[in-house]
């Protein structure tokens, strides 16, 4: 085998031992193609590994030669894409990688903001078939403009090097997410659900199928929470052929793939992406993939004869209409799942909507209806007994504008008794409507309604609008109203009420926007914050709006992601409401966490530190003087030579700074994950009226997550307190 060849298998073999054994033939599908060397000795070295699973010596041997050849391989991927483009950008580091090639963080000279740039890898860029489907992905990602899909800035070819630069996103991958945290909340999943299909919807209006949806495509922003669609690297034109996948070959993940996709048909349209979207539904709220299988031909076989598990079986806690929503998308019949993600996000609110209320189906239109039958009324009342009309006209006039209240009651009536009362039937046909801002009784408002959380600044600007709306129009009306009747009145009474309530109103929208300006909203999020309507949407997820808003629920505000001292806070003000059984660990966990975040902020200024001192450009700087001066000759000065052995130890120390960058940068994430991990379960912990068996678990959990970052302190050096031990 040539040195070509065996860098090829080595590389192969780097992206193909991390992947589940039943993705492992689709990689070496199409990496390997009719090469059979390659794949063979691919495949030996994999089965190697595999079976020494239970050697840890031999296991070892091959983790650290896989290692190695990751680190060889991804350093001279790296050393030429600086070569190619160091003119533009800073090549940072890379932050991820798979079958096509890699993705590197970078920074962009001439605007100064980070980049990822993803690089096809070059034994693949000798392939015109991986070239051009490398520049479909680039095409269709550059001709799809939605906030929901990864953005791209530029394309092209330098030097063999052929690289697409997209917008850099902040945070983690869903499957990141999925695999610390099991499974999500109904309501996050709902709204990660919402947001990928509304990318979904943009891509289909374009005639683009992504047919790859699954969690490690999926970003979320770590900002805004927003979902991010992103890898379109096997996308098609639905309706058009595909000269790049062979008919009857599978393209996508097993465990994500609609039956269409594993039979390899090739008339795979927007239903396919459905399906796919519904099994990461399933798997956010679930904790599991619909379908288990430990090889590609058992995935297929049980999604095209059976159905997955109800989803009420495995998570109870999921609505019943969410859930029917995710069930639909992962029909077997394509003409059976929602035809369209304009459709399943339809589906989406108005099982949102529901899930919020719980109300039966025979009054979920009455929500809102009781505002609108109101003002209907006031407004043919209005117009009958202020304009000049005969007694016949007026009652005529007066029964119309009875019509829709006395409708919405008997409509209330015919339903009394389906699980709720006529009362509270009454409070939610009372509900403001969606578009609604302004005061609203809070006992009528919806559960997840924003007003709660509003700073009194900005409730004290809604209610005063709110006064002005109702005083001034109404003093308008009675004044008419005497007028109409021949009586006299004073005017000044009517001045003055209508002045002061102005001038309230002026001087509280004054008083209000100085005291926005020092939180230092921008002029939408002052808007939003002072007139705009109350239901959740993403527009209030912002950094600066959320750190102004009260905590969604109970007394604890959500903790910044990333901030550990954020997190700190959060975990303190949850601490002395833990249940009865979990008091003992009050003051452990209490300063476990100082501890964390004193680590944390050390391992921060020693990345700082590390990354002004020894950063990659100072190490391709150090190896550009080293190949100037070349190889060491045999009458060489002495001069030159100090010169090479002074640039060889430089170089020697921004490696080993760089390795401890690496540790540093690990254990500093590990820590911010375990506490957010210690402070999700301590929310659950806080609020889950559960049964004795699951509070235990609950209890366990919490225990053990603070003795791993007890562990994860000691091992760095940290000093303090002894190591947290299980009971």
């Amino acid at each position: 085998m040539t040195p070509e060849k065996w860098m090829q298998v080595k590389t192969i073999f780097v992206d193909a031992i991390d992947l589940p054994l039943a993705e492992r033939g689709n990689l070496l599908d199409r990496v390997c193609g009719a090469d059979l060397e390659v794949r063979r000795e691919v495949e030996s070295l994999l089965s190697a590994n595999d079976a020494l699973g239970t050697g840890s010596s031999a296991r070892a041997a091959i983790d650290s030669a896989a290692s190695a050849i990751t680190l060889e391989h991804h350093d001279t991927v790296r050393r030429v894409l600086a070569e190619a483009l160091g003119g533009q950008y800073d090549i940072l580091r890379m932050i991820g990688r798979g079958g096509m090639g890699a993705v590197y963080l970078a920074r962009e000279k001439v605007l100064e903001r980070l980049v990822a740039i993803k690089v096809l890898r070059p034994e693949l860029a000798a392939s015109a078939e991986s070239r051009e489907r490398f520049r479909r992905e680039a095409r269709i990602a550059a001709n799809l403009s939605h906030p929901g899909i990864l953005q791209l800035h530029t394309f092209g070819e330098v030097g063999g090097v052929w690289f697409f630069v997209m917008r850099y996103v902040q945070g983690e991958s869903l499957a990141e997410q999925l695999e610390r945290r099991q499974k999500l909340p109904w309501v996050e999943a709902h709204r990660i659900l919402t947001e990928v299909a509304d990318a979904l919807a943009c891509a289909h209006s374009h005639h683009v199928v992504h047919r790859d949806i699954k969690p490690a495509n999926i970003l979320i922003e770590e900002e805004t929470g927003r979902a991010v669609l992103a890898d379109f690297g096997i996308s098609k034109m639905f309706g058009a052929g595909d000269s790049l996948t062979e008919s009857g070959v599978a393209i996508g993940t097993p465990h994500y793939m609609s039956p269409e996709q594993t039979m390899g048909l090739p008339d795979v349209d927007e239903r396919s992406d459905i399906y796919s979207l519904g099994a990461v539904g399933y798997t956010m709220v679930c904790g599991r993939e619909p379908f288990s299988g430990d090889t590609p031909v058992e995935l297929i076989y049980s999604r095209l004869t059976r159905d997955p598990a109800p989803i009420e079986s495995i998570n109870p806690d999921v609505p019943e209409a969410l859930a029917s929503v995710i069930m639909k998308c992962l029909a077997r019949e394509r003409a059976e799942r929602w035809q369209g993600a304009a459709s399943l996000k339809e589906a989406l609110s108005q099982a949102g909507e529901k899930a919020d209320d719980g109300l039966p189906e025979g009054i979920r239109d009455l929500p809102s209806f009781g505002p609108y039958s109101f003002i209907w009324a006031i407004a043919w009342a209005a117009f009958a007994l202020l304009t000049a009309r005969s007694p016949a006209e007026r009652a005529l006039l007066l029964l119309v504008a009875l019509l829709v209240p006395v409708g919405l009651v008997l409509h209330l009536r015919m339903v009394e008794g389906q699980t709720i009362g006529f009362g509270q039937m009454l409070r939610v046909a009372a509900r403001p409507p969606d578009w609604w801002g302004m005061y609203w009784p809070r006992s009528l408002r919806r559960r997840s309604d924003i007003w709660p959380r509003l700073p009194l600044p900005a409730r004290l600007v809604r209610i005063a609008l709110s006064a002005f709306f109702l005083i001034v129009p109404g003093a308008i009306v009675v004044r008419r109203w005497f007028e109409f009747g021949g009586k006299e009145l004073a005017d000044s009474g009517f001045f003055f009420v209508e002045t002061a309530v102005v001038l309230g109103t002026a001087i509280t929208i004054g008083a209000s926007l100085a005291w926005i300006r020092r939180r230092g909203l921008s002029r939408a999020e002052t808007l939003r914050l002072m007139f705009g309507a109350t239901t959740p949407s993403t527009g209030w997820n912002t950094p600066a709006l959320s750190r102004v808003l009260s905590p969604a629920a109970g007394p604890v505000r959500i903790p910044e992601a990333g901030d550990a001292a954020d997190h700190r806070r959060a975990i303190r003000e949850l601490l002395p409401m833990l249940p009865e059984g979990l008091t003992d660990i009050r003051t452990v966990a209490a300063e476990l966490v100082d501890r964390a975040v004193q680590a944390i902020e050390r391992d921060r200024t020693e990345l700082s530190s590390i990354e002004r001192e020894a950063s990659p450009a100072e190490a391709d700087r150090l190896r550009g003087r080293l190949a100037i001066l070349g190889e060491a000759a045999a009458h060489e000065t002495g001069e030159r030579a100090e010169m090479r052995v002074l640039l060889q130890n430089q170089l020697e120390l921004v490696r080993r700074m760089r390795d401890r960058y690496e540790l540093s940068s690990s254990q500093r994430k590990r820590r911010l994950e375990l506490l957010r991990e210690l402070w999700v379960v301590l929310c659950a912990s806080c609020t889950d009226s559960a049964g004795e068996d699951e509070s235990r678990k609950v209890s366990d959990k919490v225990r053990a997550l603070c003795a791993q970052l007890s562990e994860s302190l000691d091992q760095s050096g940290s000093v303090g307190n002894a190591p947290f031990q299980k009971n």
